[in-house]
């Protein structure tokens, strides 16, 4: 465990991640359902699905807390990404609809890295070398 690591304080922090979760899942359904953004970066969403239903775990899920918390990175990480990959005038006229700030999703994956320190790093390089292939994909 990283000596940075306070229980009580991160599993707080957790469980306030955890509990925003379905806002930022209003913004994703609302820019899925959107036709200004691509499908191709829509596949970002099949991918989250994919790794949350398959039994395939950065940490098993027997850890306590932080076997829960690699899938909340998971989906936060792929979550922004997939925020990040459409048009940004299109992001923005969905967060003032659902009028959660821009900032807190950014704020959210910052406290989700610090919670799982260096194993964030390798979901974040396997989800852009994904973002890289599917884009190649597309322009092709």
């Amino acid at each position: 465990m990283a000596s940075g690591f306070h229980a009580p304080k991160d599993v707080a922090e957790a469980v306030e991640l955890i509990r925003r979760i379905p806002t930022y899942v209003r913004l994703v359904w609302a820019l899925l359902r959107d036709r200004r953004v691509p499908p191709q970066q829509k596949l970002i969403l099949v991918g989250i699905a994919a790794y949350l239903v398959l039994p395939i775990d950065l940490i098993p899920d027997f850890v306590p807390v932080l076997g829960q918390l690699d899938d909340v990175a998971v989906i936060l990480l792929g979550l922004d990404l997939f925020i990040r990959s459409a048009p940004q005038d299109v992001v923005e006229e969905h967060v003032a609809r659902i009028a959660q700030g821009s900032d807190q999703l950014r704020n959210d994956i910052a406290t989700a890295e610090r919670l799982l320190g260096d194993r964030v790093g390798g979901v974040r390089a396997t989800l852009e070398r994904l973002r890289t292939r599917d884009r190649g994909k597309g322009s092709a």
